[in-house]
């Protein structure tokens, strides 16, 4: 190869060296520079993207604290205040239509109960749960739902907890 070199023209090689030295810069550009240049520019727009996120998230965690802060002033909305947790669970289940599902409510603890439910419709059972935890502020701990024979009729166990009193 030195021989070889070494028999071409001085022209021939100051060409074949500039060629070699703009090769050697094309390919140290497509394959250091430009996937670098590229990776930097997702880098930065994933960036962007999570600081919008935090920044987002930061906001909600705010609001989050002062509806916090407003349930424990206020108590749950829409809910009887002085109304024992069994007692609003009585009356919101017959609301709901679920009263003849009611099989038994007891006590457990100060803030929770356990309730029992035969034959009671799905859909409505969904709803009034729905409600327990949006209006009432009563929170599900453990739920056990059993799909009966007859269409859109579930067996349901439930541990809910409330605000204590």
């Amino acid at each position: 190869m030195k021989d070889w070199f070494g028999s071409l023209d001085p022209r021939e090689r100051r060409i074949l060296i500039a060629g070699a030295v703009v090769l050697l810069a094309a390919m140290l550009y497509l394959l250091v520079w430009e996937p670098f240049m590229k990776k930097t520019a997702e880098l930065e727009q994933s960036n962007r993207e999570n600081q919008e996120l935090l920044t987002w998230m930061e906001q909600s965690a705010e609001e989050a604290k002062k509806l916090q802060a407003k349930l424990k002033i206020n108590g749950p909305t829409g809910g009887d205040k002085g109304q024992s947790l069994l007692g609003t669970i009585d009356r919101t289940a017959k609301t709901a239509n679920l009263g003849k599902s009611v099989k038994r409510v007891q006590p457990d603890g100060q803030s929770k109960a356990r309730v029992w439910l035969e034959n009671a419709p799905f859909n409505d059972t969904v709803k009034w749960l729905e409600n327990l935890q949006r209006q009432q502020g009563i929170h599900i701990v453990t739920s056990v739902v059993e799909k009966q024979e007859e269409s859109g009729l579930v067996n349901v166990r439930l541990v809910l907890e409330g605000l204590a009193e």
